[in-house]
């Protein structure tokens, strides 16, 4: 094959995989509810998955309201985070320790009589870190991957002068083509 042959093959292999892949669907997460609430004597608790800027859910935002005039506290250490109705472990959060992980030492998060408390989690089985020989603010980060599709909730461990409540809360993750 002559060169000048090759370079019109490689142009039209090159303009045809291009063509190809931006037709390929653009797909979102979509959670039913998109926020998912319970309530009960002591709290009021809201669960909504987190996609910020990306086009899938990579976390979660838990906002608890202490209705109580005593403290609450959540439980890190027995707060799961649910697959389908399945245990997949426990939920890591900013300025969280690995050692505390490791150990099951997690220090709970007290929330004062008549406060509201928010936080944003991440099941500890999706967080990865990125390699730490790149360049620049990513080289070393700790990054969630995509809530996988399905339903997706957690088992809240909440104590109050040594009673646990617990509440379990659930969203549905699906995905939906966009044009």
């Amino acid at each position: 094959m002559k060169a000048s042959a090759k370079i019109v093959f490689i142009l039209i292999f090159g303009f045809m995989l291009t063509i190809a892949t931006g037709c390929a669907p653009t797909f979102i997460s979509i959670s039913t509810p998109e926020i998912q609430t319970i309530e009960n004597s002591h709290y009021t608790a809201q669960f909504e998955p987190l996609a910020e800027g990306k086009n899938y859910f990579d976390a979660f935002r838990l906002k608890v309201m202490n209705k109580t005039a005593k403290n609450l506290e959540i439980d890190w250490n027995k707060t799961r985070y649910l697959h389908n109705g399945r245990d997949i472990g426990v939920f890591v959060f900013e300025g969280i320790k690995p050692e505390n992980i490791k150990s099951s030492t997690i220090p709970a998060d007290i929330i004062p009589a008549g406060q509201s408390f928010t936080k944003d989690i991440s099941p500890l089985k999706l967080v990865a870190r990125e390699p730490l020989t790149g360049k620049g603010a990513k080289a070393g980060k700790i990054t969630s991957g995509p809530i996988p599709i399905g339903e997706s909730g957690i088992f809240l461990f909440i104590r109050q002068n040594g009673n646990t409540i617990k509440e379990k809360m659930a969203v549905k993750i699906t995905e939906k083509e966009v044009q």
